[in-house]
Parts: structure tokens; sequence; C-alpha cells
């Protein structure tokens, strides 16, 4: 129901409602059904909704992108936030060289590395 109301009412009607389920964004992440809320938010939200994702993705990153469910909101994300959003997203992941190669190699977080890296990629030819 909620992912419905973010796509189909106007921002003036949902603002209030996102607002209030962003204050449990870092919780709803890694739930199996919420994550789905917080992508839609991603998607359909105001560019400060997704800001507001993006600081609470950074503040966790590494255990979020090696998360069975929120490792789909990390990759949402990349997609969807800022290019400066995205880009702090990816140097937070990468700030340190081996938990970066850990979470390659991990079985969640490697799709989020592949995301990250098929970002760029499409950027550099852009």
């Amino acid at each position: 129901v909620l992912e419905r109301l973010i796509e189909h009412c106007s921002v003036a009607q949902t603002a209030g409602l996102v607002d209030e389920l962003l204050d449990g964004a870092a919780q709803l992440c890694r739930h199996t059904f919420g994550n789905f809320v917080v992508q839609h938010v991603l998607v359909h939200g105001l560019e400060d909704q997704r800001q507001k994702i993006a600081a609470i993705l950074r503040s966790d990153i590494q255990r979020l992108a090696r998360h069975r469910v929120a490792s789909h909101v990390v990759r949402c994300a990349l997609v969807h936030c800022s290019a400066e959003d995205g880009q702090q997203l990816a140097l937070t992941m990468a700030a340190d060289t081996r938990e970066f190669a850990d979470l390659a190699h991990h079985h969640c977080g490697s799709f989020v590395v592949r995301e990250m890296k098929r970002l760029e990629g499409s950027k550099g030819r852009s």
C-alpha cells in the first residue's frame, strides 16, 4: 500500500508519511518487505529524501552492502541518488581496500560492487 501511495500520490500528500518512514529507514532497509518501501522512495521521492537515505546507508555501508535484503537498497541508491551521493556511497565502500575486496567476494556484496562498477563504466562512456 505504501509503495502505491508513494508512486501515485503527489509529493505534498506523501511528504509527512515519507519523512516519518525515513526515521526508521535503517531498520526498513534490512526488513524483508520494508526494503521495497525504501527503494520506492529512492525511485519516486524528492532529492532531499534520497539524500537522507544515502546518509543512512553511508553510516553503515559495509554491513548493509553485505546484508541479503539491504544490499538491494544499496544498489538502488547507487542508481537513483544524485551523482554526488552515489559517488560518496562508492567512496565510503571503497575507503578500506581490504574491506572492499572482501565485499567484492561476498555473496550479496558482490552484486553491489558489480553495480558500482557498471555505473562507473557507463559514466565513462557518456
